[in-house]
C-alpha cells in the first residue's frame, strides 16, 4: 500500500474494501468475543478460531498482493495456523493465555521480515530487532492517518458541513473522555465543594457512557482504526540493509579469559556436585524433594541465558582457540541440562505431572535442541543465524505444543504412574485440569479409580460442567461438543 493513497481526498475501491473489511473484524470481535473480559480464555472456542482465521488471513492476502509472498514463508505460517486451529479444538485456559500474549509479538515479527527482500539471509542481530521495533511501532503513527480514512469513507470530502459536524462531535467525545477520567477526578478530590457540585453531572454523564452499547461502541471504533493503521504500517515494503560486522573481531584474550573463568567454575560445579547430579532416588520429604529439583532446573535457565550472551559476543569473533573454550563450555552447559532433566524425570515419576512440572520438562527438551544446535554450530564455516533460530525452535515447538492434547497426557500419565511402587501421586492435585479431561475423568470416577485421596470428584465435575454449559454456542470448541455428545449418547 502506497503511503499517500490516504492523502487522496477520494477513497479507491480497493481502500474502501480494506477499511470495511477492518471494521468487519472488530465488528466481529465485539460481538462475539465480548465475554472473553468476563470469563477469561474459556470463552474463546469456535469464535476465536474463525476471528483469528480471517484476521491471519487477511493480512497473508496483503503479503501475497504485495507481491512478497513466497514459499520460504510457510516456515512461520503453518505454525501460527496450528496454533489458531487450536482455539478450536481444547479448553486449556494456561496455554490459552500464552498464545494471546505469544502470537501478537511472533505475528508482527515475522510479518514485518516477511516484506524483508532478502528476508532468507538476513541476519538477526541487535541493529536488526530495533529496526523491526521501530517498523512494529510505526503502526501507533499511522493511527491517525487510519481515523482519517474512516472520516473520508463515512463522510465524503465534498461534504464540508457533515464533515465539520462530525469533527465537532468527535471534539466533544475526547473533551468528555479526559475530564470525566482526569480533570474533573483530581480536581474533585482536591475540593470537596466543587465534587458537590458536579457529582450530580459527572455521574449522569457515567451511567450514559458506561453502558455495554457505548463500551462496545468505543472498541469497534478502536479496533477498526487500529486493525487499518496495523494494515498500512505494515504493508508497506521493507528494506534493511545490514551493516557489515563478519570482520569485527572481539578482544580475543579478554573473552578467552572470561570463558575459561567461567568454565572452570562450571567444572568445578559439577565435580562438587558428581555425587548428586545423577540422582538415582529422590528423597521421601517433598520439600526436599523440591529443592533438589528446581535447583537444577534454575541453573538450567540461567545457563541458557548465559550461553546465548556469550555466543552474541563470541561467535567467530575470537581466535581458534576461543572457539574451542567456547565449545566446552556449552558441552558443559548440557552436562548440567541432562542432570537437570533426569532430576525432573525422576520428580515427575514419583510425583505425577502438573502444568508446572510439564512445561518445565518442555523447557528442558527446547535447551537441549538449542545446546546441541549451538555446538553444532562451532565447526560449520558458514556464519549460523542464532536469534533467528532460537525465535523460530520457539515458534514451532509452542505451536505443536498448543495442539498436543495436553490435559489428557497429564492426566493419562498421571493415572499410569500411580500404579507404579512408591509412587506418592496425589491425585486430587489435578483439580486444576479444565473441561479438556472431563470426559476421561467421569469414565475413571465410574470405574472407580479416582476413589483415593478423599477428594470429591463429583464437585470438580460439576463446576466443569457448568463452564461448559454456561458458554454460547460459538464459545465452545471441539472437545466441549464430543463431551456433550459422549452425555447425550450414553445411558441414563
Amino acid at each position: 500500500m502506497e503511503p499517500t493513497v490516504l492523502q487522496q481526498e477520494c477513497l479507491s475501491r480497493g481502500l474502501i474494501l480494506k477499511l470495511l473489511y477492518c471494521a468487519g473484524l472488530a465488528l466481529f470481535a465485539v460481538l462475539f468475543l465480548w465475554n472473553f473480559w468476563s470469563s477469561g480464555p474459556y470463552a474463546l472456542g469456535l469464535n476465536a478460531f474463525v476471528f483469528l482465521s480471517l484476521f491471519f488471513g487477511f493480512f497473508i492476502w496483503a503479503l501475497y498482493k504485495e507481491g512478497n509472498y513466497e514459499v520460504y514463508d510457510l516456515l512461520w505460517i503453518i505454525p501460527f495456523i496450528l496454533m489458531i486451529v487450536s482455539f478450536a479444538i481444547y479448553d486449556n485456559p494456561f496455554l490459552k493465555a500464552v498464545n494471546i500474549m505469544a502470537m501478537p509479538a511472533l505475528f508482527a515479527l515475522f510479518y514485518n521480515h516477511a516484506f524483508l527482500a532478502n528476508k532468507k539471509t538476513n541476519y538477526w542481530n541487535y541493529e536488526f530487532i530495533i529496526k523491526i521495533l521501530v517498523r512494529i511501532l510505526s503502526a501507533l503513527g499511522h493511527i491517525g492517518d487510519s481515523a482519517k480514512a474512516y472520516l473520508t469513507f463515512i463522510v465524503p470530502a465534498g461534504k464540508t458541513k457533515e464533515r465539520v459536524v462530525v469533527r465537532v462531535i468527535a471534539g466533544i467525545v475526547i473533551f468528555l473522555a479526559i475530564a470525566l477520567t482526569v480533570i474533573i477526578p483530581l480536581l474533585s478530590s482536591a475540593d470537596a465543594v466543587f465534587y458537590g457540585k458536579v457529582q450530580a453531572v459527572t455521574e449522569w454523564l457515567r451511567d450514559i457512557f458506561s453502558t455495554p452499547l457505548v463500551y462496545k461502541i468505543f472498541v469497534f471504533a478502536i479496533l477498526s482504526v487500529l486493525f487499518f493503521a496495523m494494515l498500512i504500517a505494515w504493508s508497506k515494503p521493507f528494506d534493511y540493509n545490514e551493516n557489515e560486522d563478519r570482520g569485527k573481531k572481539a578482544d580475543s584474550i579478554i573473552v578467552g579469559i572470561v570463558l575459561a573463568g567461567v568454565l572452570g567454575i562450571y567444572l568445578l560445579f559439577l565435580w562438587i556436585q558428581l555425587n548428586r547430579l545423577w540422582v538415582g532416588v529422590l528423597p521421601f520429604n517433598f520439600k526436599e524433594t523440591e529443592e533438589l529439583v528446581k535447583s537444577g532446573f534454575w541453573q538450567l535457565l540461567a545457563l541458557s541465558v548465559i550461553n546465548i550472551l556469550i555466543y552474541f559476543f563470541a561467535y567467530r569473533k575470537t581466535v581458534s582457540f576461543v572457539q574451542k573454550l567456547l565449545s566446552a563450555f556449552t558441552v558443559a552447559s548440557l552436562l548440567l541440562l541432562a542432570s537437570a532433566g533426569q532430576r525432573m524425570g525422576l520428580y515427575v515419576t514419583y510425583y505425577g505431572f502438573s502444568y508446572e512440572k510439564f512445561f518445565a520438562s518442555y523447557t528442558v527438551l527446547y535447551c537441549a535442541i538449542v545446546y546441541i544446535w549451538l555446538i553444532a554450530q562451532l565447526f560449520r564455516s558458514k556464519r549460523s543465524n542464532i536469534v533467528k533460530f532460537l525465535v523460530l525452535l520457539f515458534l514451532w515447538m509452542f505451536a505443536m505444543l498448543t495442539i498436543f492434547p495436553v490435559e489428557q497426557f497429564i492426566f493419562r500419565t498421571n493415572m499410569a504412574l500411580r500404579r507404579l511402587k512408591d509412587s506418592r501421586i496425589v491425585l486430587s492435585e489435578m483439580k486444576m485440569l479444565s473441561p479438556d479431561v472431563l470426559v476421561v475423568v467421569k469414565k475413571n470416577k465410574e470405574k472407580g479409580l479416582l476413589d483415593e485421596g478423599g477428594y470429591d470428584w463429583n464437585e470438580w465435575i460439576d463446576k466443569q460442567e457448568q463452564i461448559v454449559s454456561g458458554k454460547a454456542w460459538y464459545e465452545r470448541n471441539m472437545t466441549n461438543m464430543v463431551y456433550a455428545f459422549s452425555s447425550n449418547a450414553s445411558p441414563q
